[in-house]
């Protein structure tokens, strides 16, 4: 449990970087997932991971009012899921890729979850623009930046508060389904034909 909380608080803050924060690409998914498996002690999966989901996610931008699926949650979500499971089953994480297919395939429908909260803090957030702007009316200018600085404050509690529920999600579907599959070499040999397929998959998105 320990972990989760560790890694729902490092990605929140990773995400800020999405468009509340500086905005440095520390929130891509190529950067964060090593971020993330530096932090639970294996930076090589984190790696792994977050080029897979940065060829599937690179030319989504959140430009304007569009609020794409969160690109970092996945990241962090499929890291941290892959590492922690592997850890708790003795299995190496860069070795075992039917665990990392599972947590890149969780991850993906979680994102949404995490678009959704992402909306929602944004729609939130409104209030203090409104705010800022009744202080600048009424040349109060000392204090826009406190209304600034409270809607920081409420994207990384969005952040971190759905990154820790959707973690839990995710450790919870793949714990329950990963002990179902059959031990077989075809399985074994599906699963590594499944990660190249994602890459290529990426490389698709990437040149469209």
């Amino acid at each position: 449990m320990s972990d989760v909380l560790i890694v729902a608080l490092v990605g929140a803050l990773i995400s800020l970087d999405r468009t509340a924060f500086l905005q440095i690409m520390v929130s891509q998914p190529i950067v964060a997932g090593p971020i993330v498996g530096y932090v639970l002690g294996d930076p090589v999966t984190g790696l792994i991971i977050g080029s897979v989901l940065e060829l599937f996610w690179i030319g989504a931008l959140p430009v304007g009012g569009s609020v794409p699926p969160n690109e970092t949650a996945a990241a962090v979500i499929a890291t941290s899921v892959c590492i922690i499971v592997c850890r708790d089953i003795g299995a190496t994480s860069v070795l075992s890729f039917p665990v990392m297919i599972f947590s890149i395939l969780v991850s993906i429908p979680l994102s949404i979850a995490g678009q959704r909260a992402d909306i929602l803090v944004r729609n939130y957030n409104r209030r203090f623009a409104m705010n800022a702007d009744g202080l600048a009316g009424a040349g109060s200018f000392s204090h826009i930046d406190r209304e600034n600085l409270k809607g920081l404050v409420s994207f990384f509690i969005a952040s971190f508060l759905s990154l820790l529920a959707l973690i839990g999600l995710g450790l919870l579907f793949v714990k329950s389904l990963y002990p179902l599959l059959p031990d077989s070499e075809r399985l074994a040999n599906a699963f590594y034909l499944s990660f190249y397929l994602f890459i290529s998959l990426g490389i698709a998105v990437l040149m469209r």
